[in-house]
Parts: C-alpha cells; structure tokens; sequence
C-alpha cells in the first residue's frame, strides 16, 4: 500500500472515532451507513464512494485474503471450477439487449446450472479507472468478449472408431426407413457432463472414470460409458479456459473480439496462430485447437448449454454474432443467407439468442456459420501452405492438435477423444442440394471431412452460406493458406 493510500486509511480511522466519541455508537452507524457520507477507496483496490460500502469491500477483501472464500461468488454445480480473472480482465454481466455492466464478484454473476455462463471483457489501453462495480461498459471502451469454459469430464457414449461411411443414393423423411434424414441425424443427444478442478481430477478405475488419452487415434483404458476428463484442460494444466466470445476480428493492427465487426479472414494459419501468440502472454492466448473446439461443443450439448443444434450465423458479409432469421431455409445446401433483417439477426436479439452455444446471451457465438474457422490442428509433418515449419510446430505442441501422417479423408478413427470429431459418427455420404455427395455425421448432417496429405489443417463450423452442412459439430480441412472465407478463433489458458 503506499503512502497516499495509508494516510487516506489513517484519516477514515480518525473520523470514526471522532464520530463514536461524539455521537454515540448508534448515531455513528447511521452517519457512516448514510449515502451522503463519501469517501473514496479506490487507492485500496475498491470502488464504494460511501464509508459504510468501503468498509464492507475492505472487510470481504480482507476474509478472501484470509482464505475465506465464501463471501466471493463461486457455482456449487461447477465444484471450484469457477472462472479465473487475471491481466485487466474485468468479470461482466450481459443483459438481452447486449448492455455490459461491470459484474461484483461477490454477487450471483453467472450460473451454469441456469445456463448462464460467465463473461468477462479486456478494454481498450485499459481505462478500467473509468468504471465502478455496476457500471455499464460503453461498447467502444470494449476491446475483445471472453466466455469461460470450466473444466469437466464427460461420459463416452461412442469411441469414434470408424474408417468408412455408408454411402446413400436418395433420403426419404420415413422415420422407418435406413435411409431417413431422421435416421441419420439422429445420433445427437444430451453430453453427459461433471465439473471437476485440476486438484481434483478424473482417475482410472474410480467411480467409473478413465484416463485421459491425449494421442490421436488411441482409447487407452477408455470405454463407452466411462468418465473422461476432457483434454482441452489436461494441455494446459487448468481450471478452465476463456474462449473468444465471436470470431476473430482485426482493428488497427491488433486482434479484436467483438459483436457485429467484420470476421478476420485472408490469413494463412501461420499469420493466426503467430497473431494470437502474440495478443496477451501473461493470459497464455493463442490460436484455437481442436480439442478446444471440442470442449465448447460438447459443453454446449450438454444440460449445461442449449443442448440442441446452435443457428448458423448467415450473414454474407461476414458480420460477428449473427442468427439465420426464422423463415430462411437451412435444411440443405446451400442455405439461405443475407444482410437484411429478413434474412440474419444481430446476437442480441431474440433470434440472434439461438445462435448461441446457451440458447442467450452469456454463450458463445458463430460455432456454426460466419467464418469458417482455422484451428491449430493438422496432419503430422505436413504443413501445406500455412507458412509454418515442422520445427516451430514441434517447440510449440502444446498449442496444435496433431494427428497421425497417414490421415485421410475418412479415417474418422484417428480423432483425439474430445475433439468432436470421430465421436460424432456413424457418418453417410449422399447428395446435397446441389447436386454433389458429400460426407456428414450422424450429429444434425454436419460436414465431415477427415484431414490428409493435400488438406492437412482443420477447420470448423462452417461457412456462411452452408446450410445444413454448418454447426459446432462441422469439421473439415484446408491447405493452411489465405482464403476468403475463413478465419480463426483466439483463446486465454494461463495456468491457475
């Protein structure tokens, strides 16, 4: 504390006792709760302009340094895996109309179990000093949206073993026959997810659980219906992660993560992941995996999350955070797509909600549409175009998802457990819309293409205008160059 600071402290003590001494205790107390009495305590880290609302903050302040955590918010359902805030992160609440207020930690400022995840904001150059608890946050003073993703393990309900897919002439809509829509889309169901802490994780052999195998293509001890950590956390060694609220967008030669800005497209995956590197190293940002992108799906397929399939953000111009508008048709390919309000929805809308991985506001948006979206997740020694080397992937594993170098387009048994990929077969090969066969899982008819030697990188969601094809369980590949339609993901995992 410096000097300033203890003589304020010094100078608040005095008037109290002044106070004490000359009015008497209950006359005291209620000058001291009045709101007319201010005294600033932002030198001691709180943000009460009153007597009486900084010594509470003092006091919480003071049990949380003591190890008593029970006056700081924390959700039962996530058993300690609650949000971590570090490095000018500020902990925000949402309203539906998009409206950003600086959430009290000490206050119910998410719940999981309502489907309300937590938020948080970065601003820009940091004028936090401009804001108090409860304030609302202008949009311009907002420079990227996180969304925290707290550790779990899930309940295996398929092992992704599949090398081939069943290839289907025609599709009736007869529920009874083989070769249904319903039939093959009807694999998705509810994850079954439990939250756990890194001090307290899942252990083969107890209450049914396994350990996690982090290798592509193996199961380990893992069978169906085991418990599994999930791997997106195992990485990096945490509690949870914080994960880019929309895609990436770029404004005056930094990253930016924002609702209704222009998706960051054109770059190979080289000028992503070094971008995203780069964002913040005391947050360990960086590029998104597969196995990250695993992890929001599922929590999103969870009771946890929407738990059904999230709207495709069809809006050509590729604008963040869009929703397909009701009437549009995206049951084939290519679906319907637009600017206008007939055709997309911005995401603090009713129909903008459903875009969301929760169903409202406090989720995640443009899984399904937008961008399509680069992960740092490729074949084994083949780069492509991405503008990388072997050698620098290699000094940096633990940021790509690497699979096996005799990958190929439907070896679907090679996935990494988690990364909702293989898991999310049987898969079918038919003809789309257009006129073309294509392969799509069994999870809502998404896109399913495995990489290989001409296509090393994934990439995820989809694209704008793909219709059916779209969704959090979409996965594909492309060469690791510049394209148009496609951009990437930042994502926060420093150790806590």
């Amino acid at each position: 504390m410096n000097n300033q600071s203890k003589k304020t402290n010094i100078i608040a003590l005095i008037v109290i006792i002044i106070l004490l001494s000359v009015t008497g205790v209950s006359a005291a107390i209620t000058i001291i709760a009045s709101s007319d009495v201010t005294y600033d305590n932002t030198n001691s880290g709180g943000s009460s302009k009153t007597v009486q609302g900084s010594i509470d903050e003092l006091y919480k302040k003071a049990k949380a340094l003591n190890g008593e955590m029970d006056e700081v918010y924390k959700d039962d359902i996530l058993n300690g895996a609650d949000p971590v805030l570090k490095g000018g992160m500020i902990p925000v609440t949402i309203e539906s109309d998009g409206t950003v207020k600086y959430a009290s930690l000490y206050s119910k400022w998410y719940s999981y179990e309502e489907k309300k995840w937590a938020n948080a904001v970065i601003l820009v150059d940091d004028p936090s000093e401009n804001y108090q608890k409860g304030d609302t946050i202008k949009e311009s003073d907002i420079q990227s949206y996180f969304v925290w993703i707290p550790r779990y393990r899930y309940k295996i309900w398929d092992l992704g073993s599949y090398t081939s897919a069943y290839s289907l002439s025609n599709l009736t809509d007869d529920a009874n026959s083989a070769t249904s829509v319903r039939h093959i889309s009807g694999n998705a169901r509810l994850i079954d997810i439990v939250f756990e802490t890194k001090d307290n994780p899942t252990k083969d052999g107890v209450d049914n659980g396994c350990t996690t195998p982090l290798t592509a293509g193996d199961s380990g001890s893992c069978a169906v219906g085991n418990y599994m950590t999930h791997p997106a956390f195992i990485n990096f060694d945490v509690n949870g992660l914080w994960v880019g609220k929309f895609e990436m967008g770029y404004q005056n030669s930094q990253i930016i993560v924002k609702p209704n800005v222009t998706s960051w497209r054109s770059q190979t995956v080289g000028t992503f992941f070094n971008t995203a590197y780069s964002y913040n190293r005391d947050l360990d940002s960086h590029m998104m995996k597969n196995t990250e992108w695993g992890a929001v799906a599922y929590l999103s397929h969870s009771a946890y999350g929407k738990g059904t399939e999230i709207n495709i953000n069809n809006n050509s111009s590729y604008k963040t955070g869009y929703s397909a508008a009701a009437n549009t048709d995206q049951s084939t390919y290519p679906g319907t797509y637009g600017t206008t309000s007939d055709k997309t929805q911005l995401y603090n809308t009713a129909t903008g909600y459903l875009a969301s991985t929760t169903g409202n506001i406090t989720g995640i948006y443009d899984m399904s549409g937008g961008a399509h979206e680069y992960l740092a997740a490729y074949m084994d020694n083949t780069v492509g175009n991405s503008g990388l080397t072997v050698d620098f992937i290699n000094s940096h594993k633990e940021y790509f998802d690497i699979y096996p170098s005799n990958s190929s387009t439907l070896t679907y048994n090679k996935r990494i457990l988690g990364d909702a990929t293989g898991e999310m077969g049987p898969f079918y090969y038919y003809y789309d819309g257009d006129n073309n066969k294509r392969y799509h899982n069994t999870w809502y008819a998404d896109h399913s293409y495995f990489v290989l030697s001409s296509y090393p990188w994934f990439g995820r969601g989809g694209n704008y205008n793909d219709g059916v094809l779209a969704g959090q369980f979409h996965f594909a590949r492309d060469t690791g160059g510049t394209s148009s339609n496609v951009g990437s993901r930042l994502v926060l995992a420093f150790n806590n």
